[in-house]
């Protein structure tokens, strides 16, 4: 039996209503639960809406395994459903060569000011740093960076899977480099070597810029990790142990 799920519609001041999927493992408290949030809710559960159907990271069924091991809390977790043909712009933090592109501030402002403080009404999610992990992958990876530099002290958790570096000739290195992650999040990267040479290296690039501005760093290069859901999904039960390892 799939496990139940509330699927909503948030009205968004700077961006269209966006549609969030919302699952409360069980035994989450109903005030102060730990908040997961994770972009690309569409991929996430077991729904039948993800790009490839065969491929959802079921995040409900993981979550409810992990807590049953005691290896994770009980957790909320809010899913947000990218917009289509708009995610690229959405999920960007700069225009590059791309007319629309750079969104990530606006869809940032509507994720920390609108939606979290919505759950923590709604759902009595805890939104001090502690509380708030965030994550995605490819570029769910990059704008969860580009949203903790923007939000800083905001999430004490990150959950970078395959992120899209190569955006804007590595622009997020840069940034980085200028302004580092403060106060120290907890930062789990990953990437798969059969993704490709440059997406290698560019995960090392970003581990060697990180380690100097988290509180934990754990880095994981999957031997036979592609760049799909399935391979995201396959390394989620490991990557969520390790953040919340120190909980």
């Amino acid at each position: 039996m799939p496990p139940p799920l509330d699927r909503v519609t948030i009205p968004g001041s700077r961006l269209p209503d966006r549609q969030i999927t919302v699952y409360r493992s069980p035994g989450a408290p109903a005030v102060a639960a730990p908040l997961l949030l994770l972009h690309d809710g569409q991929n996430l559960f077991s729904d039948g809406r993800a790009h490839n159907p065969d491929q959802p990271w079921r995040i409900a069924e993981v979550v409810d395994e992990l807590v049953a091991q005691e290896r994770i809390p009980p957790l909320v977790v809010a899913g947000i459903d990218h917009a289509r043909d708009g995610r690229i712009d959405e999920f960007t933090p700069t225009m590059a060569d791309r007319v629309g592109a750079g969104g990530a501030p606006l869809y940032g402002r509507f994720v920390m000011d609108e939606l979290v403080p919505w759950l923590a009404r709604e759902y009595g999610v805890r939104t001090e740093p502690g509380g708030v992990t965030m994550g995605g992958s490819s570029l769910g990876g990059l704008v969860t960076l580009a949203i903790a530099r923007q939000f800083p002290g905001r999430i004490g958790r990150l959950l970078l899977m395959s992120p899209s570096v190569w955006w804007d000739s590595r622009v997020i290195l840069r940034r980085l480099d200028r302004v580092a992650l403060s106060p120290r999040p907890r930062v789990w990267l990953d990437a798969g070597r059969r993704e490709g040479a440059r997406v290698i290296t560019d995960a090392r690039a970003l581990r060697d810029v990180l380690i100097w501005q988290t509180s934990a760093l754990r880095y994981y290069e999957d031997p036979d990790g592609r760049h799909s859901e399935a391979d995201w999904a396959r390394r989620l039960p490991l990557a969520l142990s390790w953040l919340y390892a120190s909980t």
